[in-house]
């Protein structure tokens, strides 16, 4: 390692400053934090309960009601358009009678109000059936 600069021909100064120990430190702090990062998001030790499978209760794809609510807060379950949330529960008590293992799978517009995404959840909760969200992942931005 140079401790002085050398002249040149011209009577220029050369100065150089060595990069290779702050480099060095980069690197070592980069190690460092691509090793802890992992370990902070687990640092909780928790045991997690089991449970048992229920083989009387298997979700099956005829079991599943598909109720979708668009966001002018238009029902609709299939292809059928109901007027009310009173319809729905009305729906949803035959359902119940002729399939007890009947699981409502929810899709609501992002943009409908919420209040009427709570009524349609009252009226559903009231039923007694299991209720599902149903989303769409998150879709990767093209950089």
């Amino acid at each position: 390692m140079k401790r002085f600069s050398q002249r040149t021909r011209g009577g220029a100064v050369l100065a150089e400053l060595n990069i290779t120990p702050l480099l060095d430190l980069c690197f070592v702090l980069l190690i460092i934090f691509m090793i802890t990062t992992p370990l902070m998001e687990q640092s909780l030790d928790v045991k997690l309960p089991r449970a048992k499978a229920d083989p009387a209760y298997q979700l099956d794809a005829k079991n599943i009601l598909s109720v979708t609510v668009s966001a002018r807060g238009i029902i609709s379950v299939g292809r059928n358009t109901l007027r009310s949330p009173g319809e729905l529960a009305t729906l949803l008590a035959e359902e119940l009678q002729k399939n007890p293992r009947t699981v409502v799978a929810l899709r609501a517009d992002r943009d409908l109000r919420y209040q009427e995404l709570v009524d349609v959840l009252d009226v559903v909760r009231r039923s007694g059936a299991p209720l599902g969200l149903t989303n769409l992942p998150e879709a990767k931005t093209a950089r």
